[in-house]
C-alpha cells in the first residue's frame, strides 16, 4: 500500500480498538443485557449512552474496509492464492476461536453469577445447546461468507476483474439511496425480529438479522469504492464538517428513538425513527473516520504501523482479557470511571504484548 492510505489500516485499527470500549462500556452501564458476560454493580448513564453510540457504526466500517480491501486482493491473488490467505487470516481463527475462546468467554456469564458447573461440564453440555455463542468470532464467519458471495460474484462478472481505471465520485444521490435503502432493510426486519436479536440456531453462522444485510450492503459498498478510486490522491474524500453535523443530529435522533424502542418498540413510527437513526448515524460515522484520517492519522511511524499490524490480534484475544478483567475488578470498590479504563488500559496492552509475541512464532505469524 503506498503512503497516502495508511490511514485506512490506521482507521480499521482504532475501529477495533473501539469494539474494546464498547466491550469494555458494556460491564459498566445501566440497563446492561441480562446475559452479558460480567455486569459489575457500579454503573453509569455515561456507559450507556457510549455503547448505544459506538455499537452503531463499528462493524459497518469494518465490512466497509473489508469490501475496499477485498477486492484488490481477489484481483491480485487470483481465487486460489485468495482463499489459500483468507484460510489463514479467517477460517483457522474463527474455528479455534469458537472451540477454545468462545467457550470460556460463555463460561463468564455463569462464573461472575457464582452459578458455574465445572469448566469441562460446561463446554460439553450448556455451551452447545442453551449458551451457545461464538463470541467475537461471528465477525469471522460472516466475513467468510461474504467473501464467498464476492468469490461467486467474480467468476461471473468480468468487470469485477478489471482494475480500476478512472477516479468517480460519487452522485450526491447515492448517500440518500443507500441510507435508504440499509433503513428500509432494517425496519422491514424489524417487524419480524426486536432489534438486538441474535440467531445462533445454525452454529456456523450467527448474526443479527437486523443487521445481516446492512452489512452486507457495506462490504459491496467498500467492493464499489475501490472499483471507483475513492480516498486516492485524485479520488473522492467526504468533507469532514457536513458529515460531522449529520453525524451529531442523527445521534440525538437515534439516542431518542432508541431509549423509546424498549417502552414502545412495537410503534412503527418509533422502529422507523430508530431505523433511520441507526443508519444514518452509521453512514455518517463511517465518512468522518475517512476525513479524519486521512487528513490527520496517515502515518506508518513505529506507533502507527504497531498498532495496526498488532489490531487483529486484538480483536481475536480481547474478550477474554475483557470478561476476566472485569471480573476480576467486581471486588474493587470503585468507581466505574476508575475501573472501565483500568480494564480498557490493561486489556488493550495485553493483548497487544502477546500479539506481537506470536507473531514472532513461526507458523501463527501468517495467522496474525
Amino acid at each position: 500500500m503506498n503512503q497516502r492510505m495508511f490511514f485506512l489500516d490506521n482507521l480499521r485499527a482504532v475501529t477495533i480498538f473501539m469494539v474494546v470500549v464498547l466491550h469494555v462500556s458494556l460491564c459498566y452501564m445501566k440497563f446492561a443485557p441480562q446475559w452479558w458476560f460480567v455486569v459489575d454493580p457500579q454503573q453509569s448513564m455515561f456507559f450507556t449512552y457510549a455503547v448505544m453510540l459506538i455499537d452503531v457504526p463499528i462493524m459497518a466500517i469494518m465490512f466497509f474496509l473489508a469490501g475496499y480491501f477485498g477486492l484488490p486482493s481477489l484481483q491480485k491473488h487470483g481465487l486460489s492464492g485468495f482463499w489459500s490467505a483468507k484460510f489463514r487470516r479467517i477460517i483457522i481463527p474463527w474455528v479455534l476461536g469458537v472451540l477454545f475462546l468462545s467457550p470460556p468467554a460463555m463460561y463468564m456469564i455463569l462464573l461472575s453469577r457464582g452459578k458455574a458447573p465445572a469448566f469441562m461440564e460446561f463446554w460439553a453440555g450448556p455451551f452447545w445447546t442453551t449458551m451457545y455463542s461464538q463470541s467475537v468470532f461471528w465477525f469471522l464467519g460472516l466475513l467468510a461468507l461474504f467473501y464467498l458471495i464476492l468469490s461467486g460474484c467474480y467468476k461471473l462478472f468480468p468487470s469485477l476483474q478489471s482494475p480500476p481505471r478512472i477516479s468517480r465520485n460519487p452522485s450526491p444521490l447515492l448517500p440518500l439511496l443507500f441510507i435508504t435503502l440499509t433503513a428500509g432493510i432494517f425496519l422491514g426486519m424489524n417487524q419480524f425480529f426486536p432489534v438486538d436479536t441474535w440467531i445462533t440456531d445454525y452454529y456456523l453462522i450467527v448474526f443479527q438479522p437486523l443487521r445481516f444485510f446492512v452489512y452486507l450492503l457495506y462490504f459491496w459498498l467498500g467492493i464499489l469504492a475501490w472499483k471507483r478510486n475513492w480516498f486516492t490522491r485524485q479520488g473522492y474524500t467526504p468533507k469532514l464538517l457536513p458529515w460531522l453535523i449529520v453525524c451529531v443530529v442523527s445521534a440525538v435522533v437515534y439516542l431518542t428513538f432508541k431509549g423509546m424502542m424498549a417502552t414502545r418498540g412495537t410503534e412503527l413510527p418509533v422502529q422507523l425513527g430508530n431505523a433511520l437513526g441507526f443508519n444514518i448515524l452509521a453512514y455518517s460515522t463511517l465518512m468522518i473516520g475517512i476525513a479524519l484520517f486521512k487528513r490527520f492519522v496517515n502515518s506508518s511511524n513505529p506507533f502507527w504501523k504497531s498498532f495496526s499490524a498488532s489490531s487483529y490480534g486484538l480483536y481475536l484475544f480481547h474478550s477474554l482479557a475483557v470478561y476476566y478483567g472485569a471480573y476480576y475488578l467486581l471486588g474493587m470498590d470503585a468507581s466505574p470511571f476508575i475501573k472501565a479504563p483500568i480494564l480498557l488500559v490493561g486489556s488493550t496492552a495485553a493483548c497487544w504484548v502477546l500479539t506481537v509475541a506470536l507473531k514472532k512464532v513461526k507458523g501463527i505469524s501468517s495467522v496474525l
